[in-house]
């Protein structure tokens, strides 16, 4: 009988223990390695762990910049879809972030953001997250609770030879569609481009637009306040990549174009054509007239 109720007790304490560690959440930082020598670059990751659906986190990677110098920063594959603040150097020793992702996300091993350092000096050095906050994906904006676990990074001697971690990235960024939108509180209702993509590999550097099928592109952000806001151009929006990768995605005209903006590309080739015969005709003119 003792036996019985020894297991029944086991079964019952292991039953209500189940559910405390499945529905905990974390935000945690992970090392690619973290045994370096000094000038040596190693990857550090942001991840998040939740049973619950998060829409929203921001924090601070904070760590000593006299024994580490961040090389870079990346995106790329981030369960990030928007970025509120993107990932920077804000002060020395502090990484800030902020983003949100519509529609949420949930489960293990969601990416935030990966920092490569260089490793300065010998020693060890400790890697924390702060001023952690995320929120539920519940319509509220009630706020979840996150443990956080920090890193240590133990840095040895090393000769002056830097020693890079490369992040090849050879893919363009995702597809995308750009919106036309107007709204009375953003430009005083007037017309904007709304967009954004994600790159997997080294993440998004930035977009140009160019407005009609002439012109230079110009360096935006979205929201984008349309130059013609009679919308009779066809607009071309281009992610780039930090390696340099594009993708162009197009919106068409929503009113109708002029029709000499239309015929503008035959006008064009017939005087080319026009003073490539003029020429002609001149050549064989003159020498006539020789």
């Amino acid at each position: 009988m003792d036996t019985f109720i020894k297991k029944t007790l086991l079964f019952i304490l292991l039953a209500w223990c189940v559910p405390v560690f499945a529905f905990a959440a974390e935000i945690r930082l992970d090392a690619h390695k973290v045994n370096v020598v000094q000038n040596e670059q190693f990857v550090v990751d942001i991840v998040v762990n939740s049973a619950e659906s998060l829409n929203a986190i921001e924090g601070r990677l904070v760590f000593p910049p006299e024994m580490l110098v961040v090389t870079d920063i990346f995106d790329g594959n981030s369960i990030i879809n928007f970025w509120i603040e993107k990932s920077r150097l804000v002060e020395p020793g502090v990484i800030a972030f902020s983003g949100i992702t519509p529609g949420g996300f949930s489960g293990t091993n969601n990416k935030i953001v990966s920092v490569v350092f260089e490793a300065k000096h010998s020693g060890d050095v400790s890697l924390t997250l702060q001023k952690v906050i995320a929120l539920k994906n519940d319509g509220l904006g009630s706020k979840a609770i996150l443990d956080s676990r920090a890193v240590q990074i133990s840095i040895g001697q090393g000769d002056s030879v830097s020693r890079k971690e490369i992040i090849i990235d050879t893919d363009i960024p995702e597809d995308f569609n750009p919106t036309i939108e107007s709204d009375p509180a953003i430009f005083a209702g007037k017309y904007f481009l709304v967009f954004g993509t994600q790159d997997k590999g080294s993440g998004i550097d930035h977009y140009v637009v160019r407005e009609g099928q002439w012109g230079w592109y110009r360096n935006a952000e979205s929201p984008y306040l349309l130059k013609h806001q009679q919308r009779d151009k066809k607009i071309y929006v281009k992610a780039i990549d930090r390696n340099g990768n594009e993708r162009v995605a197009t919106i068409e005209p929503q009113t109708n174009v002029s029709w000499w903006e239309q015929y503008s590309i035959v006008g064009i080739l017939i005087l080319i054509a026009s003073l490539f015969l003029i020429k002609i005709l001149w050549s064989k003119f003159t020498l006539l007239e020789k």
